[in-house]
């Protein structure tokens, strides 16, 4: 979302209206404020089974050579890089997908070390799977 549009949006607003309620609202908050940050960022799903964490992230368009991971600690793992546009800007007429630089830390459900960390991608998606901790893995007696 491109921040400079929504603040020159406001900007209309204010001057439409009879009262300056986007004024007073802006005073209060600053306009980054109302924009979520994961929003901007790829979305994922962490999987566990008995063996293996596995983390799938959705990062349609971006190439091998643009993307980055970094394990930031033994339960954190940043996952950055750039997503390009598949046709130039000039020949758009609407544009819904995210393009640019993005970020993500993921919080991993358990500790690993990065030579323990399996990487793939395939269509658009980012699979990585790491062993589980023996002692984290719970049996049931008779299973």
């Amino acid at each position: 979302m491109d921040k400079e549009k929504i603040k020159k949006w406001l900007e209309i607003t204010n001057q439409g209206g009879k009262n300056e309620f986007w004024t007073h609202v802006l005073r209060s908050k600053h306009p980054e404020a109302f924009i979520d940050p994961q929003e901007e960022t790829p979305a994922f799903n962490v999987y566990q089974d008995g063996q293996y964490n596995y983390i799938i992230v959705e990062i349609p368009g971006v190439l091998a050579e643009n993307l980055f991971l970094k394990l930031l600690s033994n339960k954190q793992l940043r996952i950055s890089g750039k997503r390009t546009p598949y046709l130039p800007e000039e020949l758009e007429l609407k544009r819904e997908s995210l393009y640019g630089d993005f970020e993500r830390i993921i919080e991993l459900p358990e500790e690993t070390s990065p030579h323990l960390l399996t990487i793939q991608m395939h269509m658009g998606l980012l699979y990585i799977s790491y062993p589980r901790s023996e002692a984290s893995v719970v049996t049931i007696p008779g299973y």
